[in-house]
């Protein structure tokens, strides 16, 4: 039995040991002052150093209208933001520091919401596609065009005349 726990305390361990990737896609409280923004982004990044995260890549934040309105508790207040600082970080750190980095992302009021994933330390950015086109024909939707045999009045006279005797 005692052998069994150490086991499972060196598997524990040896989680929590271990590097993993992961990133974080933010949205920032729009009324945060564009002079001031850097500040708020470094502050936010010191964040992740403090905690033992190394950066692999990130994504400045850019003021952008958001496709909802969104509802946030700030200073238990509930404020509606229609806009947002939208950016994101990649970073390696170990489980634990990850659990620590997510309760620190919930207690920060300067954000309305984020979303952290594990992912991979690769770029997975893709190509956007345009809609409608499944195999690399290109389709186009157009009018067929009759041709149009052009007739002069007396070839239908006597079309008419054939068709009446």
């Amino acid at each position: 039995m005692a052998k069994t726990k150490k086991v499972e305390e060196n598997v524990e361990e040896e989680k929590e040991v271990r590097l993993s990737v992961y990133e974080v896609g933010y949205l920032m409280v729009p009324t945060i002052a564009e002079e001031n923004l850097g500040e708020e982004v470094t502050s936010f990044k010191d964040m992740f150093i403090e905690k033992g995260a190394v950066f692999i890549s990130d994504e400045y934040p850019k003021l952008m209208e958001l496709a909802y309105e969104m509802t946030r508790s700030i200073l238990n207040k509930k404020q509606k933001f229609s806009y947002g600082y939208f950016g994101w970080v990649k970073f390696e750190c170990t489980t634990a520091t990850a659990r620590i980095i997510k309760d620190l992302l919930d207690k920060n009021e300067k954000l309305v919401r984020y979303l952290m994933i594990k992912t991979v330390r690769e770029s997975t950015m893709s190509v956007k596609r345009p809609y409608g086109k499944q195999d690399g024909s290109k389709r186009r939707f157009t009018r067929k065009v009759e041709e149009v045999e052009v007739i002069n009045e007396e070839t239908i006279d006597k079309e008419i005349d054939a068709l009446v005797v």
